[in-house]
């Protein structure tokens, strides 16, 4: 990381805690790009109405989107201007 330029280096560490505040972990940083990764939430709200509607039986439906919950993966790259940039 030595022959990147400092102000890139401070611009992709303030963006990676920003995202990291808000759950995001890191998983990797190499030069001037970060990936991070959270797993998918789960909108617990309606799970419960139809859990509590239909008597339990969504119970197996919210399980199984427990167990099999998708990872999110962002990456950030810093360009030579000191902008963020995610894909």
């Amino acid at each position: 990381m030595s022959n990147i330029d400092p102000v890139r280096i401070a611009a992709l560490d303030e963006a990676v805690a920003r995202w990291a505040k808000n759950g995001w972990s890191v998983s990797s940083v190499s030069g001037a790009t970060a990936v991070l990764q959270r797993k998918k939430r789960i909108g617990w709200f309606w799970n419960l109405v139809l859990t509590l509607l239909t008597g339990g039986l969504w119970l197996i439906v919210v399980v199984i989107r427990v167990v099999n919950r998708k990872i999110q993966t962002v990456v950030l790259t810093v360009d030579e201007y000191a902008r963020v940039h995610t894909s």
